[in-house]
């Protein structure tokens, strides 16, 4: 991290964690932002502004990091920093002088959650970029004021039902619309250095701690939601789109800090679900699919598959290695990666895989056997017991099929169970 100061006194801080492909909430984060907040303290009479931006693609973290730069230890490790994390961010937004978020990329959970924090967020044009906090798609809240900011910006209703509850990822135009980024800029840094010298001198505090700043709806829980989120989590073990009620609901009618620690406490205590391993599963294989060659080596590759059963679709069904399958589930976390109508197509040749990453298709590779891994779970289903049994017939018979894409295209194309990690990491078929 480095920071530097114009003429002006408004200081640039670039987040840039060193050696790796995205920056992530970890401890040389919260070290170099602590030095530079010492900094920016210790001259707070020449500071006119700050401006959070990154060197990386993305903002903080999003979906083009190098899982392989990220140890076990160190992805543990971010949940240990969760307060000190959350604080340090709270530090930034109290500092007394406005603070601009330049979103040169993507942000997802903490990264964006960070950006809430600041006073206004300036970010790009480009379409690709994305903006949420997915957490609750990954069985968790957020932990570090993501909740309790956004209910204080938007409601308690729009942040249960339409922001967090739901994960919602927000492409540019989207955000801009819903009012979580302030301004779209060709020239993000320079936008947000603008907007900072144009507020007036002197203390500048966060827009929902001003005298007469009212919650949007009120601070009382709207009648109904309750039963909305009753109806939303049936049959999912999932506790998170309740968590976000109760943290939203009880957070907007109590002081920032005790708002705070009921969030970061219910965050913590969602962390010991015996779900979190399957879905953060889930995500990172999504991830593979969307940016990394499958797994598997091209070896016992087959014939040309026979055409897909009735829930295939019609389109390349004739050409060779290609059976396509429309999205039954409208799954947040799969929108941090692919287009909403991107269909999942099981191919048999290695080969295929640019062709359909180009098309914005989401490969899935044959690797040996005649069946159709989706089809089979489609036949089977609804049932997960039944879909999980067969898997293992399929596997059983002989088919190899790349597991990152076996376990997304189960969720996403057959509809297994979508607080999994997909049918062969869920049932062991691994």
């Amino acid at each position: 991290m480095r920071w530097s100061w114009d003429t002006d006194g408004v200081v640039t801080v670039t987040l840039d964690d060193p050696g790796r492909t995205a920056n992530m909430l970890n401890r040389r984060h919260y070290e170099g932002l602590g030095a530079c907040l010492d900094d920016l303290t210790r001259q707070l009479e020449r500071l006119r502004g700050v401006v959070l931006t990154s060197a990386k693609r993305s903002f903080i973290a999003g979906p083009d990091f190098v899982p392989s730069e990220i140890t076990p230890d160190e992805a543990a490790g971010t949940y240990d920093l969760l307060t000190p994390l959350r604080d340090q961010a709270r530090r930034l937004e109290t500092l007394g002088r406005p603070v601009a978020a330049a979103l040169n990329g993507s942000a997802l959970g903490g990264g964006f959650e960070l950006a809430l924090a600041c006073h206004y967020r300036v970010g790009p044009h480009d379409p690709s970029v994305v903006w949420a906090l997915a957490e609750t798609w990954m069985g968790i809240i957020p932990g570090g004021g993501g909740t309790v900011r956004a209910t204080r910006m938007f409601g308690i209703a729009a942040t249960v039902l339409e922001i967090v509850g739901p994960g919602t990822a927000y492409h540019p135009r989207q955000a801009l619309a819903a009012g979580l980024v302030d301004e779209l800029a060709d020239d993000v840094v320079a936008a947000a250095r603008a907007w900072a010298l144009a507020q007036p001198a002197g203390r500048f505090v966060q827009r929902w701690e001003r005298p007469g700043y009212q919650i949007p709806g009120g601070t009382a829980e709207p009648p109904g939601l309750a039963e909305q989120v009753r109806h939303r989590s049936q049959g999912s073990p999932v506790r998170a789109l309740a968590a976000v009620l109760e943290v939203a609901a009880r957070s907007a009618a109590v002081p920032l800090d005790e708002a705070f620690d009921i969030e970061t406490a219910a965050c913590r205590a969602l962390l010991a679900a015996p779900q979190i391993p399957d879905l953060a599963h889930l995500f990172f294989a999504m991830r593979a699919l969307a940016t990394t060659p499958t797994g598997l080596p091209p070896t016992d590759v087959r014939a040309p598959l026979a055409p897909a059963g009735p829930h295939a679709s019609s389109s390349n069904r004739a050409q060779a290695g290609l059976r396509t399958f429309p999205q039954l589930v409208a799954n947040p976390l799969a929108a941090l990666f692919f287009a909403p109508d991107a269909p999942i197509v099981e191919i048999t040749d290695p080969g295929l895989v640019p062709e359909v990453r180009a098309k914005g298709a989401i490969p899935v590779l044959i690797h040996g056997g005649q069946a159709s891994f989706v089809q089979s779970l489609l036949d089977a289903g609804p049932d997960p017991a039944a879909m999980a049994a067969a898997a293992r017939r399929a596997l059983d018979d002989g088919l190899r099929v790349d597991p990152a894409g076996a376990d997304v295209a189960s969720v996403l194309a057959a509809g297994f169970p979508d607080w999994t990690g997909g049918v062969l990491h869920a049932e062991g078929l691994r």
